[in-house]
């Protein structure tokens, strides 16, 4: 049987829908289907003047390829052909909704499985620092002790110099502030004007003696007035309070110091996420996110938690009294309106100061210090972890740390306790990533991205590949299941 069949030499990919467009111009050529022939692999004779340089022809709106060229002599070839199935059904496939594993749409939150991961590592860190708090920044910090004044039991901030100059005082064997001897004249004084010079030396020396006298009982218990001392890494002067003169019991001592009046001082710092990528590589096992707080230490975050965050706020609230600190971390801006919160961390990072004199043994040591406590000096109470030390260790505990025969600092909690005084006050935010081996925008053409979605494809173009996909037109069952394994296995929409 002849009839006319459109040839073609036409670029295009095996597993593309595409067909010659209008602006492509056939060869139309006679053919005579061999007998027996199949419609899917059609055997047929053409004569072609000048040679057979066709690779494609559609026959009956059916495209085919041309597998193979037999000449046979005269101008004449056997062509054996096989079925382009996505050409010829590229209507109904555009008709199509399926779901679509992979095409380019672009895309940033879905990760690709298919892409291998680097061993290598990339690592990134930002900074940020605290105003008021870090002992490295601040060397020597700030001292807080509890005293017993003429009016009672309080808190004192005041820095080493000051507490230094307090402890000399104390431990000072010269009797401040003694009267002068008055003089006599032997030689011009009359008898009388001579007893009365001597009664005036003997008054002021009674008067000296009760001064002396004064000073040596008062410095005594001064010492004892002192029930507790802490050194802190925070800024001098960050702690709220009334300066005014301070006092050892009823025994002024020259000096004046800052009554605290707020026992918590608040701080923050802002720290930029250090992303390096701005798809799904943020997420593990591609980043790894971490944060480092200073007294508390390494924190592993989930960077997945972060995405579309640009920073960090952390709120730090110390206690100091006791010396423990809260860090309240919170995903991008402080305050209300601010990002989720992450966590809350604490430590305490109260280091012992030894500060105060006693010529007494421990035992009576423990015996004043308890004393002290059941008179009305609540003031050695702490908070948080401190307070559950102190009920360790008990009141020998406490006269330890403030008597001078102890002076060995203790860290109370895993905040760093003394040794934060050795810490700066910087925050760092740092990412590991690993890379995938190729970048995916690199290979988007060729194998797509992840779209996980239905979609209508005929709303694509480029790499498609499908999940089970079902096209439904008017063709053999066995054409139909070819085209829709095509799709699964990827295909070119063009």
């Amino acid at each position: 049987m002849s009839m006319t069949a459109n040839f073609y030499t036409f670029n295009k990919r095996r597993n593309s829908t595409k067909i010659p467009d209008a602006q492509t111009t056939p060869t139309s050529l006679s053919i005579v289907l061999k007998s027996p022939t199949s419609y899917r692999n059609p055997s047929l004779h053409v004569d072609a003047a000048g040679g057979f340089p066709y690779n494609y022809l559609e026959w009956d709106n059916w495209y085919y390829w041309i597998d193979d060229v037999v000449s046979v002599g005269n101008e004449r070839f056997d062509i054996r052909c096989s079925l382009d199935v996505l050409g010829t059904l590229r209507t109904y496939i555009l008709a199509t909704t399926a779901f679509v594993l992979y095409d380019t749409t672009a895309n940033s939150e879905l990760p690709d499985g298919r892409l291998s991961v680097n061993t290598s590592k990339g690592v990134s860190i930002n900074s940020g620092i605290f105003q008021y708090l870090g002992g490295h920044s601040f060397p020597g910090g700030t001292i807080v002790a509890g005293i017993i004044t003429d009016k009672g039991a309080s808190f004192y901030e005041m820095d080493g110099s000051t507490a230094d100059d307090l402890l000399d005082d104390i431990n000072d064997t010269r009797i401040p502030n003694l009267l002068p001897l008055p003089s006599i004249s032997w030689d011009d004084s009359t008898v009388e004007e001579l007893l009365n010079g001597i009664a005036e030396i003997l008054d002021t020396l009674g008067q000296n003696f009760v001064i002396g006298l004064r000073h040596v009982l008062g410095s005594r218990s001064a010492a004892d007035c002192i029930i507790s001392a802490k050194q802190l890494p925070v800024l001098p002067g960050a702690i709220t309070g009334t300066s005014e003169p301070l006092y050892l019991g009823t025994w002024y001592t020259g000096h004046s110091a800052k009554r605290i009046t707020n026992r918590i001082v608040m701080d923050s710092c802002d720290v930029a996420i250090p992303w390096t990528f701005s798809d799904w590589r943020r997420n593990n096992p591609y980043t790894e996110l971490y944060l480092y707080i200073p007294f508390v230490g390494l924190i592993s975050l989930n960077p997945g938690d972060l995405v579309g965050t640009s920073n960090i706020h952390i709120t730090a609230s110390l206690d100091v009294i006791s010396g423990d600190v809260l860090f309240e971390v919170q995903a991008g801006s402080g305050g209300v309106g601010g990002g989720h919160y992450i966590g809350q961390y604490g430590g305490n990072i109260a280091g012992a100061y030894a500060i105060g004199s006693s010529a007494v043994s421990i035992g009576q040591q423990v015996v004043t210090a308890i004393g002290a406590t059941a008179a009305g000096a609540a003031i050695v109470a702490t908070g948080g972890a401190a307070g559950v030390m102190a009920a360790k260790i008990g009141a020998a505990g406490i006269a330890g740390i403030i008597a001078s025969n102890t002076p060995t600092p203790s860290s109370i909690t895993g905040g760093g306790g003394g040794a934060s005084l050795g810490l700066a006050a910087t925050c760092y935010c740092f990412t590991v990533t690993h890379d995938t081996n190729v970048a995916p925008a690199s290979v988007s053409a060729s194998i797509g991205t992840p779209a996980m979605a239905q979609k209508s494809l005929g709303s694509l173009t480029g790499f498609v590949q499908t999940k089970c996909a079902s096209v439904s037109a008017p063709f053999y069952q066995g054409i139909l299941d070819e085209c829709n394994s095509l799709l699964d296995g990827g295909v070119f929409i063009e």
